[in-house]
């Protein structure tokens, strides 16, 4: 009889506590790491030689839109051949729970328009099993998960299950008001982490399924802090708060829900974006917004206030064809083309002199700053054989505007036109990449990796090969972060924030959510894969990992040098469901 499920030998045990790597084997016994040492003659089931590798916690990432997708792609193969090994969802108020029979349609056209889920996809793979919130959560628990699940209740879902059609259209009821502290409650206890929002006013990128802005963009902020009070007389749970992107800040939101709930507070989004060579004073206050948060969070940390920042900080980028782009949805004049849902639509748009004309006049470059620059910066990346444009394949919209003397809206849209919108472009700045700036940013101790975003945006960005990225950039390349505390930022701190308990470290006791990988050969390609594997023979963009040889959730491989391994072994954490093992005293 075998004396473990698992080993793992000789390998470079990180073990995300910052202290110093070193060499060892690790058993696992029953999904929990149970020795970390010299296991000697030791036997298991199944052995694993790390030698020449280094072993580290799984990630953590708390920003994903995977709701939908995960009924199709149990491994959420985006982040884990990346190492994410625990993903959140339910993240800026969107989701699928509770929904009444009738809204099922609109749920998931806010999904197809704010985070570009195809909508053939999310029909054909929900089976639509729940109602309630805690049906939905039972519904998680039933399917197959490579990678643990846990989830915020979305306040989108919860304003249209009490207020129905009204949602939008008059002021929350102290009944109502109650009613939504009912099922706050009814949610965390069948295992919600907590809730979520999003409350960025009018003329954001959020969608509604009618063209609208989204349900809790528009809420009253009363509503919101009375769910904080709920979270305070429960005295546990984590919000999320997506209230400060692009052009739009509103900070003292996610303060005051810091303030009336006494629980952490995720507040989305930290980013650093470049600005252009002259810029304006618009400009320049986006391009310092994150020297200004980082100030903000340590102010509120003075007076008590627990806020995390959720970080945007790879280096990312878009490859998309316009139907598929929301990157026009909060821009004035051009949302008007954005949010049409067909190409013919789009076409009479940009085929329109009068609306041309204004979206001359209306264009600004500190609008796009914040969304990898103007459309000077975009590449034409694939002409399809177009007689007129193929020869500009590769270069830039500000090149092309060079060639040919004209307004950059003008080439822009006449490119569209002529080509009838089959041309992709590339945005390759979307983030900064300042090192400098960006290694300020991570190792701020209320700074979370990332974001990911997984799930969303399909067809135009794909975001989970963030900790490959960062532990290529920061530690591997420019060499700012030691890579002892690069998996801390990865795993530690978003277990500690979430109140995973037993999850985030390689330590005994803990779940054994773990990565084996080649440092040296850890990477990507930095053109998108096609993948067309989503229900309804839709495609999807990837990018698959290079150098990760093993992802292990609760003690079993999900991928083998990339290749899904057939088991399931993934768990939804719950509140209620956390380890006793007490969690280490860590140093930021």
């Amino acid at each position: 009889m075998q004396d473990y499920d698992l080993i793992i030998r000789n390998g470079t045990i990180i073990d995300g506590t910052k202290q110093p790597r070193r060499k060892a084997d690790l058993a696992v016994l029953k999904g929990k790491i149970v020795k970390i040492g010299s296991l000697g003659d030791a036997t298991a089931k199944r052995e694993i030689d790390a030698t020449g590798r280094i072993v580290s916690p799984g990630v953590i990432d708390p920003h994903t839109h995977y709701d939908a997708p995960l009924h199709w792609d149990p491994y959420v193969t985006s982040s884990s051949w990346h190492g994410t090994t625990t993903i959140v969802m339910g993240n800026c108020g969107f989701g699928y729970a509770p929904c009444r029979p009738a809204d099922r349609d609109r749920y998931m056209w806010m999904m197809v328009n704010t985070e570009q889920i195809p909508y053939e996809s999310q029909r054909t793979a929900l089976n639509w099993s729940w109602e309630t919130f805690p049906e939905w959560m039972e519904n998680l628990r039933n399917i197959p998960k490579g990678v643990n699940v846990g989830m915020f209740l979305p306040l989108n879902p919860l304003l249209v299950y009490v207020k129905s059609d009204e949602v939008k259209s008059r002021p929350t009821t102290d009944a109502e008001r109650q009613r939504m502290g009912e099922l706050l409650n009814e949610a965390m206890d069948a295992g919600a982490l907590g809730f979520s929002l999003s409350l960025l006013g009018n003329g954001n990128g959020h969608v509604d399924y009618d063209g609208t802005p989204v349900p809790t963009d528009v809420m009253d902020t009363e509503d919101a802090y009375y769910l904080a009070g709920v979270m305070r007389e429960r005295g546990e749970g984590v919000i999320q708060s997506l209230v400060e992107i692009r052009m739009e800040s509103r900070r003292e939101i996610s303060e005051n829900l810091a303030r009336i709930s006494g629980r952490p507070v995720i507040h989305n989004v930290i980013t650093v974006v470049d600005g252009t060579a002259n810029p304006t004073p618009e400009e320049l206050k986006i391009t310092n917004r994150w020297r200004e948060q980082l100030e903000w969070v340590d102010r509120a940390e003075a007076e008590g206030l627990e806020i995390y920042l959720q970080s945007i900080a790879l280096r990312g980028w878009a490859e998309f064809k316009i139907e598929d782009s929301t990157l026009f949805n909060a821009i004035p004049v051009l949302e008007e083309f954005a949010h049409c849902r067909t190409n013919e639509a789009r076409m009479a748009i940009a085929e329109d002199p009068e609306w041309r004309a204004r979206a001359r006049e209306a264009y600004r470059d500190e609008q796009f700053v914040s969304i990898g620059g103007g459309f000077e910066k975009y590449v034409l990346a694939n002409a399809y054989g177009h007689p007129v444009y193929q020869k500009y394949v590769g270069q830039t919209i500000g090149q092309i505007v060079e060639a040919e003397g004209r307004h950059k809206v003008d080439v822009f849209f006449d490119i569209l036109v002529q080509t009838k919108m089959q041309v992709d472009f590339k945005l390759t700045e979307a983030q900064s990449k300042d090192g400098e700036k960006v290694e300020q940013v991570l190792r701020h101790p209320r700074v979370i990796p990332g974001a990911s975003d997984g799930g969303a945006h399909v067809k135009q960005f794909v975001g989970g090969h963030y900790p490959s990225d960062l532990i290529g950039w920061m530690v591997k390349e420019d060499g700012r972060i030691p890579l002892e505390d690069m998996h801390h930022m990865l795993s530690a701190r978003p277990a500690r924030l979430l109140g995973l308990q037993d999850r985030g470290l390689l330590i005994e006791g803990y779940a054994a959510d773990i990565v084996v990988y080649d440092l040296e050969e850890l990477g990507f390609d930095t053109t998108y894969v096609i993948a067309h594997d989503l229900p309804g023979g839709d495609w999807r963009r990837t990018v698959p990992a290079r150098g990760v040889d093993y992802v292990l959730v609760n003690g079993t491989v999900i991928m083998d040098h990339g290749q899904p391994s057939g088991d399931y072994p993934g768990q939804v954490v719950e509140l209620q469901s956390l380890s006793a093992v007490p969690v280490p005293e860590l140093a930021e």
